[in-house]
């Protein structure tokens, strides 16, 4: 056992302190508080800890709402009010964008209306018949009733889940903002589905192994006076309120003259919500399925004036005559890949919006992005509330 100092947080959330002079990292401890923790793994240039004793407690800690908080590793912020929480993820990513030099404006944060029972997806496991999540960095199952973060629908359906006497596998809930549930399982086990069970839930889809064993395997989803029909295993915005909010703010810095590229686009949301108030759209995406998905959005929709394009951009763009006025990007995790980065420097497009949901690989953009573009506008979106990550939204011009 060791007693420490926390000196700050981690990108992560978690406290940092020193044993004999090596940095080591502990969840659920916050700066200023002095701990008596214990290792819980040992490297050569960090170790990573757990609390055992408070010996002093941070004035700005308060009580987790959450009962599985200190061992589930989803809600890593839930020991700080929520202005705390925004305050942490906006000084990380300031200090992200410094340590990459990058010229950046004031940043915006943009709130949750509702930092609780906001999400409207959900990934269980099950093992041994217990419902839950896997413990931090473990194969430790806990068992859980409800998640704080999840809205109250897939609580319910939660138990919905437990009459189907499952043993082992993995199950991922999906709602609409009209409650309607989109049930996907992995498993190896044999059940019944008995719909006298599913009571006042509204569930509207089961899969089963990729494979549709009830009602349809997908529904749809109204936002900003959009439609979209959503597989069980297509990507979509978890937080429909910041959702909104991005998307607002999206069709704020689109011109009724531009010609846009949605580079990255998925079922083609983004160029959906460019298209209402852009001249032309070109949505490029390599993934067969979702270009298909993309197609049907533009028909739900009536939009006349979006053209989604099956291919490689590499590949894809030379084909393409016209030139671009603004280019939308929302990149995986991992960010822009060498191709699409050089695509874009190249392009000399007035206009850059960049969405991201990886402060790290977006700082490594930026420094490229910069020698051609200036940063107007940089807003924080807090699409995941009480957790370390955060959506941001870069406007970038041509200098």
């Amino acid at each position: 056992m060791y007693e420490i100092e926390i000196k700050r947080l981690d990108d992560q959330g978690r406290g940092i302190g020193f044993i004999e002079n090596k940095i080591t990292f502990i969840k659920n401890a916050l700066p200023g508080e002095i701990v008596v923790c214990k290792i819980t793994k040992e490297t050569k240039k960090y170790n990573l800890g757990e609390v055992l004793e408070y010996k002093k407690k941070s004035k700005k800690r308060i009580e987790a709402k959450c009962p599985y908080f200190s061992v589930c590793g989803g809600c890593t912020l839930e020991h700080l009010e929520y202005q705390d929480a925004l305050e942490f993820k906006k000084e990380k990513v300031k200090r992200i964008l410094e340590n990459e030099h990058i010229h950046y404006p004031e940043i915006q944060v943009i709130e949750n209306k509702n930092p609780y029972f906001y999400r409207n997806k959900l990934s269980l496991k099950i093992m041994n018949g217990a419902i839950g999540f896997f413990e931090e960095n473990s194969h430790t199952l806990i068992p859980i009733e409800q998640c704080f973060l999840a809205r109250p629908c897939l609580n319910e359906a939660i138990n919905v889940i437990k009459t189907f006497s499952l043993t082992n596998g993995e199950i991922i809930l999906r709602c609409n903002t009209n409650d309607e549930i989109l049930i996907s399982i992995k498993t190896k086990d044999l059940f019944a589905i008995k719909e006298a069970d599913f009571g006042h839930v509204k569930i509207v889809g089961i899969v089963l192994n990729d494979k549709c064993i009830y009602g349809m395997p997908y529904f749809y989803e109204r936002i900003h006076h959009l439609l979209f029909k959503i597989s069980y295993d297509a990507f979509f915005q978890i937080n429909p309120y910041i959702a909104n909010c991005l998307f607002e703010e999206i069709e704020k810095n689109i011109d009724p003259s531009n010609m846009v590229l949605d580079l990255y686009s998925g079922v083609g949301v983004l160029g959906l919500v460019a298209s209402k108030k852009s001249k032309k759209v070109i949505s490029i995406e390599i993934i067969k399925n979702a270009v298909i998905d993309n197609i049907e959005n533009c028909k739900l929709n009536k939009c006349s004036n979006l053209y989604p394009v099956l291919g490689d951009a590499k590949t894809t763009l030379p084909k393409i005559k016209e030139s671009f006025d603004t280019i939308l990007v929302d990149p995986p995790r991992k960010g822009l890949d060498k191709n699409s980065l050089q695509l874009l420097l190249q392009s000399k497009a007035k206009k850059i919006i960049y969405i991201s949901c990886d402060p790290f690989t977006l700082a490594r953009d930026l420094k490229e992005l910069q020698s051609v573009y200036e940063i107007k506008k940089f807003m924080l979106f807090d699409m995941f509330s009480y957790t370390y990550h955060v959506e941001s939204l870069c406007v970038l011009k041509l200098k």
